[in-house]
């Protein structure tokens, strides 16, 4: 061999690569012992989806060896090295599958792994890398002042995880995946045994090639190069499929994003999606909201996918009623965590869930210090020619007419919003106690009453009952009680066919206050409603209340059945 300067090796270094690539490619004893710990190293780590067991298995695999034989081999044709290597990296591979195939199969629970789902799909950069490792593994190896960096080309080039991974897939009936598997490793055997021929016959490892045709070198590189190439193409269609994949993901994610950041209080959780053999999208994404989405909205967002796609959608929203709750009330300030750790962001970007935060402070910060009424949720109207803030509340009163225009103007002035409309939905309930209904002007406040005044308000409302019990045309339903310095208030309700007088409420506090020998007033609620039946008349609770009476135990039942009908 002729020497070049700064790229040829010496005839004593030749040697000893010739010496090293030789004694690892020999399918002995130590081999089929290292293929197999590989291997099984391997299958756990990709089990277990472990990046770092996976490395540790690349580190002890020795099936990069035989590949530098077979280029050494070929570029020199040494047909006694080349049929070693071949028969090593054969056997390798096929123990490599078997182990991988018994692993999967004595394991007791393999559940699919990201590390596995990653061998299953190779693409043209897996190749590339290959490429470039090849070069490097090639390169140290020629090269004794780098060569003890050989184990980290391993790490670069994926020999025996793939095929660990092919017996896993094989195992769990996963064909298609176990191929695709195979392929990656293909992939990088041919990459390896291609670009190490190169380098090897550049660092003048090669013999004289003056002394060889042109049909020898087709002879033994054809075969491979042509490999190559259709694998490359393979490959580059797989890289274009999983980039078209991924520009309809961005899209998806993308009006999906833009759309929950028009929403407050709601944000997506994840999303999956797939496309049928008929092209057509269906797409399930899960939201965490304040409340569940219309039908209607779902429509918007599933046609402006389709808009966006280009293909018919389908759309299916999981919404898990959730609300992120600051001290001034439900907030939309928490993203994903970003990088430097943050995950509360103080820039509301889309002027509707600012307006909407904004709004809902205002009509918070107004209803704090009121009694009896609390804000639930507030929606932005947004129309051409007006801007209307939709408010839910709910409480034991109802808002008066002045309260609803002063957070009228409230709102106007902070939003700066002169032809703002504020419509609000009122849920009212009752508050109920032993003695029946209680009015929130007149709810009970028994714990900060003496013993006495309790006494007084106990022995006023008997003797009230039964003075009632004597009227034939009013039935007392329900009695209020307060006291306040000193005077006894009673707030009487009472239906009937006729109003209580005013004369029958003085006649009646008078005879309350000289029963208890306290100043009193009563105020006489009378609602002119009564149920007439042949015995007399009646009121409405009690005609209900002894009608249900009759018929308690059929009720129970029917009720049962339509319960169990609804679960």
């Amino acid at each position: 061999m002729g020497k070049k300067k700064g790229i040829q090796i010496s005839p004593a270094r030749f040697r000893v690569i010739y010496q090293e690539i030789k004694d690892g490619s020999e399918p002995g004893l130590r081999f089929y012992i290292l293929v197999a710990v590989s291997t099984l190293i391997a299958g756990f780590g990709l089990m277990a989806n472990s990046t770092a067991v996976v490395i540790g298995a690349m580190l002890v695999a020795p099936l990069m060896t035989p590949i530098f034989g077979m280029s050494l081999a070929l570029i020199r044709g040494n047909s006694d090295l080349l049929g070693k290597s071949i028969r090593a990296e054969i056997a390798g591979v096929v123990a490599s599958i078997i182990m991988g195939y018994l692993l999967g199969i004595l394991a007791p629970v393999v559940e699919v792994t990201p590390e596995m789902l990653a061998r299953t799909a190779p693409n043209l950069f897996d190749l590339l890398v290959a490429v470039l490792a090849g070069f490097a593994g090639s390169y140290a190896m020629v090269d004794e002042k780098i060569s003890p960096a050989l184990p980290g080309v391993a790490i670069a080039t994926a020999i025996v995880p793939p095929l660990a991974n092919c017996g896993l897939c094989f195992a769990l009936g996963s064909y298609i995946g176990g191929i695709g598997s195979f392929l990656l490793f293909f992939a990088n055997f041919l990459s390896v045994l291609l670009v190490a021929s190169i380098t090897f016959t550049v660092f003048g490892l090669a013999r004289r090639f003056e002394t060889i045709s042109k049909k020898d070198i087709i002879k033994r590189f054809g075969l491979a190069f042509v490999s190559f190439c259709i694998v490359a193409i393979f490959l580059t269609d797989a890289l274009y499929k999983m980039a078209s994949d991924k520009r309809l993901e961005l899209n998806i994610r993308s009006v999906l994003t833009s759309e929950v950041s028009a929403m407050p209080s709601t944000s997506m959780d994840k999303m999956s999606y797939e496309v049928d053999d008929d092209d057509k999208l269906y797409v399930l994404a899960k939201f965490h909201s304040s409340k569940p989405l219309s039908p209607i909205k779902v429509k918007a967002i599933e046609n402006r996918l389709a808009e966006k796609t280009g293909v018919p959608t389908e759309l299916i929203i999981r919404c898990v009623l959730a609300r992120d709750i600051s001290a001034v009330g439900s907030t939309s300030q928490v993203i994903p965590q970003t990088l430097d750790g943050m995950f509360i962001s103080d820039q509301l970007q889309h002027p509707i869930v600012r307006m909407t935060n904004m709004s809902e402070k205002v009509i918070r910060d107004y209803l704090a210090p009121r009694f009896g009424v609390n804000l639930v949720d507030v929606e932005i109207l947004d129309f051409e020619q007006s801007f209307g803030i939709f408010a839910t509340i709910i409480g034991i009163r109802d808002l008066s007419k002045t309260e609803v225009n002063e957070i009228e103007q409230a709102l106007r002035g902070v939003l700066e919003k002169k032809n703002l409309k504020l419509l609000i939905r009122q849920v009212k309930f009752d508050l109920h106690t032993k003695d029946g209904t209680v009015h929130y002007e007149w709810f009970p406040m028994d714990h900060l009453l003496s013993d006495e005044h309790k006494a007084v308000n106990t022995k006023a409302k008997q003797f009230l009952e039964n003075q009632f019990d004597e009227y034939e045309d009013l039935f007392l339903v329900n009695i209020n009680t307060s006291v306040i310095e000193g005077m006894h208030y009673f707030l009487l309700e009472l239906a009937g066919n006729r109003y209580f007088s005013a004369e029958e409420v003085v006649d009646i506090e008078q005879k309350v206050s000289a029963l208890i020998g306290k100043p009193v007033q009563i105020y006489a609620w009378s609602r002119p409603e009564v149920v007439a039946t042949a015995d007399g008349y009646a009121s409405y609770e009690s005609t209900v209340r002894d009608f249900f009476s009759k018929r308690r135990e059929t009720y129970k039942q029917e009720i049962k059945k339509i319960i169990d009908m609804m679960q």
